[in-house]
């Protein structure tokens, strides 16, 4: 599966600050996650969640309120496909 296809934007988590924009985001997300995924659609959404949960992923659900997006946090890198410490 192309699941970076699935998300419509991904950065890094992890180390680029975005502790300082923790008010956007509901349920107060850790800031240990290598990758940030946002979705538009929730078809796209429920594919990914059930790809790291079927592949034995970590991840953290959240939403980002300024954008109006789910996203997903991990440490799944599908650009790489690797999973980062």
């Amino acid at each position: 599966m192309d699941f970076w296809h699935l998300s419509d934007c991904s950065m890094g988590w992890k180390g680029n600050d975005w502790e300082s924009k923790s008010g956007r985001f509901l349920d107060d997300p850790t800031f240990d996650w290598a990758v940030c995924y946002w979705f538009d659609s929730a078809a796209n959404y429920i594919l990914a969640r059930t790809f790291l949960i079927n592949n034995g992923h970590s991840f953290y659900e959240s939403y980002d309120a300024l954008i109006g997006s789910q996203i997903l946090l991990t440490n799944y890198d599908a650009h790489n496909m690797a999973v980062s410490a």
